[in-house]
C-alpha cells in the first residue's frame, strides 16, 4: 500500500507543478515537497524507495512527451495592437479635440 501511494505521488508531482499557473509554480513545488516530507514522517523514507525515483522518471517522461505533442512547446504569438491605437492628437482630457486658441 505504501509503495502504491508513493508511486502515485511521484508520478503526479511533475504534472501538479506543470499545471499550476506560472506565478504559483513555486508554491506548487513547495506543496509537493511538503507532501513528500509528510509521507516520510508518517510512512517511510521516500528517498530510498524505488517508487519515488521510478515514479518521478515516469512522470517527467510523460510530461515531456504529452506536453510536446499536445502543446507544441511554443509560446503564444505577441498580441496585435488594438485598432485605432495610434498616437492621439490634442489634449487627452477633451477627447482628442484641441481647445480654442490652439493653432
Amino acid at each position: 500500500m505504501n509503495t502504491g501511494v508513493l508511486l502515485a505521488i511521484s508520478v503526479l508531482a511533475p504534472w501538479i507543478v506543470h499545471i499550476a499557473p506560472p506565478r504559483q509554480r513555486a508554491l506548487a513545488l513547495v506543496g509537493v515537497v511538503t507532501l513528500l516530507l509528510l509521507y516520510g514522517i508518517f510512512a517511510a523514507n521516500p528517498l530510498t524507495g524505488w517508487a519515488l525515483w521510478g515514479g518521478l522518471a515516469a512522470g517527467l517522461v510523460s510530461l515531456m512527451l504529452l506536453g510536446g505533442f499536445v502543446g507544441g512547446g511554443g509560446r503564444r504569438p505577441p498580441r496585435r495592437p488594438a485598432p485605432g491605437g495610434g498616437p492621439r492628437v490634442g489634449n487627452p482630457g477633451t477627447g482628442g479635440v484641441p481647445p480654442r486658441g490652439w493653432g
